[in-house]
């Protein structure tokens, strides 16, 4: 997964990308960033917020479940 993301967004994603990955609306993200819910690993960069793409692809690599076929 980390490498796919690495080649779609580079080192690092925006909220919007993030959001777009997620299928989720970019302000749900920012509210919980900004209360200091927000679970994904990132860098806040003045009003902007960044995302690793390595950390992210090993968060969500982590958070799936695996059902038996």
């Amino acid at each position: 997964m980390e490498q796919i993301l690495l080649e779609k967004y580079g080192p690092f994603m925006d909220l919007c990308e993030m959001a777009d990955l997620l299928k989720v609306q970019k302000d749900a993200i920012y509210k919980q960033a900004a209360r200091g819910k927000l679970t994904l690993p990132y860098i806040k960069n003045g009003k902007k917020y960044l995302f690793p793409t390595p950390e992210v692809a090993a968060y969500l690599e982590s958070k799936v479940i695996n059902y038996p076929l």
